[in-house]
């Protein structure tokens, strides 16, 4: 039934926060009678932040204490006065600083553990999630959550339902990149395409791109590095672009001469379709060439995925087949 749904208002990582901590306060015991399914995805979700952490979920929750903003962590949840929880939770944002390192360690020292369970609870996407892994936080993703939410089909709470809705609708838009045409393609739909392409080049980060123009979404892979400069190829959005950038902000015109002149003649030799962009840039960072890289279908106007990840490959081997080494720079 199409109805409104709260969390499509309530966007904000506090709202989160709050359901979070609404649900996971389902498995303590001292709420016996409550809604049964809610408690059951309350246990499993505490089980699946057990399995992350390689650690025995406890036989029986005998005592669960929440708390917000604990030295300024999201969630905090003691179970059994053994086991402590980190939940550190975000939407649209990601980690920064030494935050995560700081939970972590305040925690041991005040519970005085070895091991404390910190999970990074995201429900929106994020290009890479080294910097949490480093830190020693486990990542609970957005599938993690839907896998933990389908174990129950029907449950009779509309708060559960609406948020379960809402982070599916979530899910559903990132993947619609598959069925719908590139022209309408909005920043969800983007994130899937570099989804995609990310798991099937095995490389590569993205993300949005700032500009006096509105900006864009990117995706960056293919980093050749000389003593002069990156070498690198960028997707913004319908284009495909092979920049560099300077390590030697002085010389950086005429590295993009040399560049562009070396570039342009391998892609001819290759039938690449590389061609001078409109004008050329200045600072740093320049893009040298330019291109189409879609593959379209003739009749109903979608992407090809699988032709146009070919084309990438093609792009993705030019470029590391002839990148210029640091004697290209001094002859």
């Amino acid at each position: 039934m199409n109805k409104p749904n709260i969390f499509k208002y309530a966007t904000k990582e506090l709202s989160q926060d709050a359901f979070i901590y609404w649900l996971l306060d389902h498995a303590n015991p001292e709420y016996e009678s409550v809604n049964q399914g809610v408690k059951e995805v309350a246990y499993k979700l505490l089980k699946k932040f057990f399995e992350l952490e390689s650690i025995p979920f406890p036989e029986k929750i005998n005592d669960l204490k929440l708390s917000k903003q604990h030295k300024n962590i999201d969630i905090l949840c003691r179970i059994n006065n053994k086991f402590t929880i980190i939940i550190e939770d975000k939407t649209g944002t990601s980690s920064h600083g030494n935050q995560l390192i700081r939970y972590k360690e305040l925690i041991v020292d005040e519970f005085n553990e070895d091991k404390v369970l910190a999970i990074y609870f995201k429900t929106h996407d994020q290009s890479n999630y080294t910097k949490e892994e480093e830190d020693g936080f486990k990542v609970f993703t957005r599938s993690n959550l839907l896998e933990v939410f389908n174990t129950q089909n029907e449950i009779g709470s509309e708060i559960f339902n609406d948020f379960r809705q809402y982070i599916q609708e979530i899910e559903d838009e990132v993947n619609a990149f598959v069925h719908k045409e590139d022209n309408k393609w909005n920043h969800k739909n983007w994130i899937g395409f570099f989804k995609y392409l990310k798991k099937e080049l095995n490389r590569g980060n993205w993300g949005y791109v700032p500009n006096q123009n509105g900006g864009f979404m990117g995706y960056w892979w293919a980093f050749q590095k000389n003593e002069y400069c990156w070498q690198y190829l960028q997707i913004q959005q319908e284009t495909l672009v092979l920049k560099i950038s300077s390590h030697k902000p002085e010389s950086y015109t005429e590295f993009r001469k040399i560049c562009y002149q070396h570039y342009l003649n391998k892609a001819r030799g290759e039938n690449l379709s590389f061609e001078k962009p409109a004008r050329f840039g200045k600072g740093e960072t320049m893009t040298v060439l330019t291109t189409n890289y879609l593959v379209r279908n003739d009749k109903t106007g979608l992407i090809n995925i699988e032709e146009t990840l070919e084309i990438l490959k093609k792009y993705t081997k030019f470029i590391e087949t002839y990148a210029l080494s640091d004697k290209d720079f001094t002859k």
